[in-house]
C-alpha cells in the first residue's frame, strides 16, 4: 500500500490520442453529440458577437476568421437538421 501509481503517463496517453481523434474528424461532423438547441445555441452565440463587433463600430474585434469557419460549420449542420435560424450578415 505504501506504493502509488503515477497516473500522469496515462492520462498523457488518453489526452494524445483525443486531440488526434478530435483533428481527424471531418469539419461539421464534430456537432452530431449535440442536439438541436445546443447548435443552435452556438450559432446564435456568434451571431451575437458579430453584431456586437459591427455596434461597437470596428473599434474592437470579438470574432476573426477562426469564429467565420466555425459559424460556417454550424450552419451547415442546422441546414442539414433543417433547422431554422437566422443567418449571420458578416462586415
Amino acid at each position: 500500500m505504501d506504493e502509488k501509481k503515477s497516473i500522469d503517463g496515462p492520462l498523457s496517453d488518453i489526452r494524445a490520442s483525443n486531440a488526434s481523434h478530435s483533428a481527424l474528424l471531418p469539419p461539421g461532423k464534430s456537432f452530431e453529440h449535440l442536439s438541436d438547441q445546443s447548435v443552435l445555441r452556438l450559432y446564435e452565440s456568434i451571431r451575437h458577437q458579430v453584431e456586437a463587433d459591427r455596434a461597437m463600430g470596428g473599434r474592437y474585434r470579438l470574432v476573426g476568421n477562426a469564429a467565420k469557419e466555425r459559424a460556417q460549420r454550424l450552419q451547415a449542420e442546422l441546414v442539414q437538421r433543417e433547422l431554422k435560424f437566422m443567418p449571420i450578415i458578416w462586415p
